[in-house]
């Protein structure tokens, strides 16, 4: 499903050029459970944030689903993000003054979809996390396991293919992070491709393909059977 060819991503300093990533060439076959790991620094969530469009390559080629999106524009990423790619964050990046609900159904306000329709996909995706029940309640009225999960249930709107997690345990406490994970393996199970950044081994050690950055470069790509050996 992601395919990246020798690509590079640089960023001027005043007068200097200074590369995060180089020459990255991997795959991520559909359906996959993938961790990106390295220590911080290493381009891990530049790497995330290329997958998904919020930034683009300096030099190389990035193929999702077999399309060349290396030099997509805004307006396209705009669209293939809608159609194709849910965000999970750290920081969850929920609105305070909605419900869980509406925070969910934000992303088909920007789609046109009527609110009944909003509200109705909100809920289904809510119920999927577990949630149906606190669909009323504020992000302040929630615990931070159960804002992770509002803010799963929020990428799962529109049923995308590819789910982008940055480091979606990072601020949860060991046993609310584990069911995070096992959440995430349940979606992976039903068919999405799943690409996690993460600094947890253990979170690392679930997914069943592991990419090792460090320095800007791919150092390891290694996958189930390859690890068990």
């Amino acid at each position: 499903m992601i395919r990246m060819v020798s690509v590079s991503k640089e960023y001027p300093m005043g007068s200097e050029i200074y590369p995060i990533l180089e020459d990255l060439t991997f795959h991520v076959p559909k359906g996959m459970l993938t961790a990106i790991i390295g220590p911080s620094g290493s381009g891990k969530t530049t790497l995330l944030n290329l997958i998904g469009g919020l930034d683009t390559p300096t030099h190389g080629q990035y193929f999702l689903n077999e399309q060349d999106v290396s030099h997509f524009s805004r307006e396209q990423w705009a669209h293939e993000r809608n159609r194709t790619i849910g965000f999970v964050f750290q920081s969850f990046q929920l609105i305070t003054a909605l419900s869980a609900r509406d925070n969910v159904a934000l992303p088909l306000v920007y789609r046109g979809i009527p609110p009944k329709v909003r509200r109705l996909q909100a809920d289904d995706a809510l119920e999927q996390v577990g949630l149906g029940h606190r669909r009323l309640h504020r992000p302040s009225q929630l615990s931070g396991g159960q804002q992770q999960r509002v803010a799963i249930a929020r990428a799962l709107i529109g049923d995308p293919a590819l789910i982008l997690a940055d480091e979606p345990t990072g601020n949860l406490d060991q046993a609310t992070g584990q069911e995070i994970l096992e959440l995430l393996q349940t979606l992976n199970r039903a068919g999405k491709t799943v690409v996690i950044v993460t600094h947890s081994a253990e979170v690392a050690q679930a997914c069943r393909q592991i990419i090792q950055i460090q320095d800007g470069h791919v150092v390891t790509v290694a996958q189930e059977m390859e690890r068990v050996r």
